[in-house]
Order: structure tokens, then C-alpha cells, then sequence
């Protein structure tokens, strides 16, 4: 093709209106896109279908044990697990021990925990039970 060709060939492209047919086609199908959409979903209000709830939806529970990344301190203490725990707690047969400071205890605690600083031990010694077994915990 010479350029006089390829220039008439350009223009008779022009001409005949391709590009202006492009922006008419997109916009019809995202108009039939839009009305087939509230149809179904028209469809979908009438025929009574439910929506999901929370509580339809089960979600397994999964307690992880903590692992160990560093030396455990103060290995001599007895140690029980949060099964062991809650299962003596269910019984009554527990009391849970925070022993962390009063500020950490007012900002979160366990339920059902009771707060025994360091500095609580001299004076409220008898305040513990002596027929259940007392869980410690700190962290």
C-alpha cells in the first residue's frame, strides 16, 4: 500500500462511524447487566429465601496452648493446662488467682478471677479458701 492509500483507507475507517458505535454498545450491555440483576434479586425477595444469620453459620471453636518460646521461669511450679482449668472451674472445685497489679486486673481479667498482688499475701492470707485449689496465673 502506498500512503495515499493508507491515508484514504484511514479516513473511509472514520467515516463509517466504528469508534462512535463502541461507547453505545458497552453502555447497553452494562444497562442489561444492571436489569437482569435487580431481577433476580427481585426474584429472590419474593420467594420468601432467607438470608444467612449469624447464628446459622457454625464456627468451630479452637482453644490453642500456648508453646513455650523461652525458658519456662520458676520451673518447680505446677502447671495446668486451660482444659484442666476450666473443668475444675466448672466443678467449683477452683478459684482463679490474678496476680498481676491492679492496673492490669481493672484493665482485663479472667471471668470469675479474683486480684492478690504480691504485696496482698501478708495481709489477706485468710482471705483465700482452703477447700479449693487456688490457679495462679500472670500473664
Amino acid at each position: 500500500m502506498t500512503k495515499k492509500t493508507r491515508r484514504t483507507a484511514g479516513k473511509a475507517r472514520q467515516a463509517s462511524g466504528i469508534s462512535s458505535y463502541v461507547i453505545p454498545i458497552v453502555v447497553g450491555v452494562v444497562m442489561v447487566a444492571l436489569v437482569i440483576g435487580a431481577i433476580v434479586l427481585n426474584e429472590q425477595r419474593s420467594s420468601g429465601a432467607a438470608a444467612v444469620q449469624p447464628e446459622d453459620i457454625s464456627v468451630p471453636v479452637v482453644t490453642v496452648e500456648p508453646q513455650p518460646t523461652t525458658a519456662i521461669p520458676y520451673p518447680d511450679v505446677p502447671r495446668i493446662t486451660l482444659k484442666e482449668t476450666q473443668s475444675l472451674l466448672e466443678k467449683g472445685q477452683a478459684l482463679l488467682v490474678d496476680v498481676r497489679g491492679s492496673e492490669a486486673y481493672d484493665q482485663e481479667h479472667a471471668a470469675g478471677a479474683i486480684l492478690f498482688t504480691e504485696a496482698d499475701i501478708a495481709t489477706r492470707l485468710n482471705e483465700l479458701p482452703r477447700d479449693k485449689q487456688l490457679i495462679l496465673y500472670c500473664t
